[in-house]
């Protein structure tokens, strides 16, 4: 086989891959699907725990400079949440036990005084499910279980909140 023919089969595969996969991404208006999680500390949490209020998913790692940039914010979002109880913020950590592990993870958290709620994704399920390709990654989920909003990138305060007063109407 010629190396002209082996480049373009490799595209090709490559194509349909990021195609087939995208089409399993979840997207506005659909409903979530549940997943269960260990948080940092060792216990299992479920989406379905939080059903009947706004769930602000959002998927990092510490690796990531734009997951490091917006974690401050994110922080003072989950504070925020927690005093008014206008949503619930779950920070997704992409954990693959090679360039993202629980010691890792948990030591980002520790260093930074963050107090958000931390999910260890160790197979990548939740991710899965959701359609993960980038982080980070922010979902919006309102009561009833539809996602109602996503941000593919950096975010900020500002902009996720916009999509949480968007959930709370319906």
């Amino acid at each position: 086989m010629n190396r002209k023919y082996r480049i373009l089969l490799l595209a090709v595969a490559l194509t349909a891959f990021v195609l087939t996969s995208a089409a399993f991404a979840l997207e506005i208006g659909a409903k979530a699907k549940n997943f269960m999680l260990k948080d940092i500390d060792g216990a299992s949490v479920s989406l379905q725990d939080y059903k009947g209020s706004v769930v602000v998913l959002n998927f990092w790692a510490s690796w990531c400079p734009p997951c490091r940039a917006e974690m401050a914010e994110f922080d003072r979002m989950d504070r925020d949440f927690k005093k008014s109880e206008d949503a619930v913020l779950l920070a997704v950590n992409m954990t693959d036990g090679k360039r993202e592990t629980k010691k890792t993870a948990k030591k980002f958290i520790m260093e930074n005084k963050y107090g958000m709620r931390v999910l260890l994704d160790e197979e990548g399920k939740a991710a899965d499910i959701f359609g993960v390709r980038y982080l980070p990654t922010t979902y919006v989920i309102d009561a009833k279980g539809v996602v109602r909003g996503i941000i593919v990138g950096g975010t900020t305060k500002e902009a996720v909140m916009k999509l949480v007063r968007k959930a709370k109407q319906g």
